[in-house]
Parts: C-alpha cells; sequence; structure tokens
C-alpha cells in the first residue's frame, strides 16, 4: 500500500522522481520504483516500471514477484536497473527511525519505519492511533527541505486517504 500512495505523490511531487547526472537534473515522467530487499546474498533493489499505471492488485503481485526472485537470486539484471526513486522498508524489523542511504544519481530515497500507537488530541479528548513513521533523504544539490517536506505532506496524505485511492484504481 505505501509503494501504491507513493507512485501516485509522486505523480503530484514530481521533482523527487529524478536524477541528477552529470551536474544535470533529469526529471522522468514514469515512476520506476526501486525498493530495498534484504536476501542471503545483501541487499537488492529490484525495481517496478512504470508503477504510476499500475492498480494496486498489479503492483502488489509485481513487488511479490521481484522480492521472491530477489530471495532466490533469479532477479534478471534488468530488473535492478532504472529506479527513479527507492522505498526502503526496515519497519517490518520494527525499527521505529532511521535514515535511509541516497542511491545517486538518485535525488530521492524513502524510508518506512514500524508503525507504531500514538496519542492525538480528537474531538476534545484523547484517541490512540495507528502511526507510520517516514524518513526522506534528499539530494540537496536538487531538492531543499521544503520540497522533500512537501512529498511527505502529499504522501501522508494520500496513506490517510488510501481507501479512495483504492476505489479509484484498484
Amino acid at each position: 500500500m505505501v509503494l501504491f500512495c507513493v507512485a501516485k505523490a509522486l505523480a503530484e511531487a514530481p521533482a523527487l522522481n529524478a536524477e541528477f547526472i552529470d551536474g544535470r537534473i533529469v526529471r522522468h515522467a514514469e515512476v520506476n520504483l526501486g525498493f530495498a530487499c534484504d536476501t542471503d546474498r545483501g541487499l537488492f533493489v529490484p525495481v517496478v516500471k512504470q508503477c504510476q499505471k499500475l492498480t494496486l492488485a498489479e503492483l502488489s503481485a509485481k513487488v511479490r514477484q521481484l522480492a521472491e526472485q530477489a530471495v532466490k537470486g533469479t532477479v534478471a539484471t534488468d530488473d535492478l536497473r532504472g529506479a527513479t526513486f527507492t522505498v526502503s522498508n526496515l519497519g517490518n524489523l520494527g525499527i521505529e527511525c532511521f535514515t535511509p542511504i541516497l542511491n545517486p544519481p538518485q535525488v530521492a530515497i524513502l524510508g518506512v519505519d514500524a508503525i507504531q500507537l500514538k496519542p492525538v488530541r480528537k474531538d476534545g479528548g484523547m484517541a490512540i492511533i495507528d502511526s507510520i513513521g517516514l524518513s526522506l533523504t534528499c539530494d540537496h544539490q536538487v531538492i531543499d527541505g521544503a520540497p522533500g517536506a512537501r512529498f511527505l505532506q502529499i504522501l501522508t496524505r494520500k496513506i490517510e486517504q488510501v481507501e479512495s485511492l483504492f476505489a479509484m484504481r484498484t
């Protein structure tokens, strides 16, 4: 679900779907989303090409397929190239906060932290909600803090309204 929301958010914040090559910013119309995959042979980053065109079911199936191939060691070299943005998830390991390391020439990478219970003010009282932490690392030659923060705002809104995104295109 997070990858699906990231693809949608990058459509609204295209400056982060870019690379910095030989001193030049190269923005991409296609979202080629890399996702970090832990294997016995180390970290692999399979890439879902043109994921902005995929439904949630299609994206999920492709991620599952590429992850299985990476773990088995059968992932094609072409499926490890061409990411325009990467997502790294350490939340599944219980990590509450981390700084993902940028993979040049990409200009940004998103870290997904563990889901935690968080107290919030609601309707004049307090409520406990599930909260997911997000960390964004940007190449400051290309992306300053404010555009990065706006991307996180867009992404947060998409995650909070994920049911309506799925209804639009599942």
